[in-house]
């Protein structure tokens, strides 16, 4: 603003414009709602984008591997199945923690829970973080 007072004001504010195209909202009561728990891609859409900000890319998942994506600062890992009674025998273990892509990344994993104790994890550059809450609601409702 050339008649400004302030210097910084008359340089003006520099800076760049950005255009994004959104999606669909992603939201926990959508996803969950239909009386069945979210397909493996869905959720992993989701975990992705609310842990790390970032684009979720469907096209680089590996299930083989749990493998749902690349951010800046993980490799980001899902182990989860939308079948009930698969998912009740589902946890982070040793074996399964071996078997995540080595390398310097750090890894963040998403599973029901976990048989590894904190040292093991630390260790091996993972961050565990549990399912969301309403999953288990699900799992309850379903159950029911």
């Amino acid at each position: 603003m050339p008649s400004a007072k302030d210097a910084s004001l008359k340089a003006g504010l520099g800076g760049a414009f950005s255009y994004f195209r959104l999606g669909r909202p992603m939201r926990r009561e959508s996803m969950l709602g239909g009386g069945k728990l979210p397909s493996y891609e869905k959720l992993a859409g989701y975990v992705f984008f609310t842990a790390t900000g970032e684009e979720f890319e469907p096209d680089k998942v590996n299930r083989d591997r749990w493998f749902i994506g690349k951010s800046r600062l993980y490799d980001v890992f899902l182990i989860y199945s939308d079948d009930v009674d698969e998912l009740k025998d589902m946890a982070l273990t040793l074996d399964a923690a071996r078997k995540l892509s080595r390398g310097q990344r750090n890894r963040l994993v998403f599973a029901p829970t976990k048989y590894v104790e904190r040292e093991f994890l630390h260790r091996y550059r993972i961050t565990f973080q549990q399912l969301p809450f309403e999953i288990y609601e699900a799992v309850e409702k379903l159950e029911r």
